[in-house]
């Protein structure tokens, strides 16, 4: 008699490679907020905003005399994400993976377990009403811990 095991084991075999395929496949979560570069926006003066990039966040100081409202924090002229606002003196921290490009794909932050080399920050701007102002970037290199 022949042994029946070699048969019955082909086919989990196919169906572990398949699903393995279909995990690698997935997209992107999408997000709400993920659009295209604003390029047409007039652009203001550079503000007193500093931007310094962590290892996997970024923190925003602001420096200036002026709230803002609603906004949006570009970086690199493609990544984004909104703001609630920015207070006088108030400093807000976010996650580098928090900032999406049109595609609703996210920065590459870096970390303990980044399988991709991190991106560096070159440019920071915030969009508000209407107008994309510069911001002062502190460092825009990855910090390794």
């Amino acid at each position: 008699m022949k042994n029946a095991r070699p048969r019955t084991l082909l086919p989990l075999l196919l169906a572990t490679v398949v699903v393995m395929a279909l995990a690698g496949c997935r997209s992107s979560p999408s997000v709400s907020y993920a659009r295209v570069y604003p390029a047409a926006l007039d652009k203001g003066p550079t503000l007193d905003i500093q931007v310094v990039r962590g290892e996997t966040t970024l923190t925003l100081t602001n420096a200036t005399s002026r709230v803002f409202g609603p906004c949006t924090l570009w970086v690199n002229a493609y990544f984004s994400r909104p703001l609630d606002g920015l207070a006088v003196g108030q400093t807000v921290r976010i996650g580098l993976t928090e900032l999406r490009n049109e595609h609703g794909e996210s920065f590459r932050s870096g970390g303990f377990f980044a399988t991709e080399r991190p991106e560096n920050m070159v440019l920071a701007q915030l969009e508000h009403d209407g107008t994309l102002y510069g911001l002062v970037v502190v460092r825009g290199e990855p910090v390794i811990k």
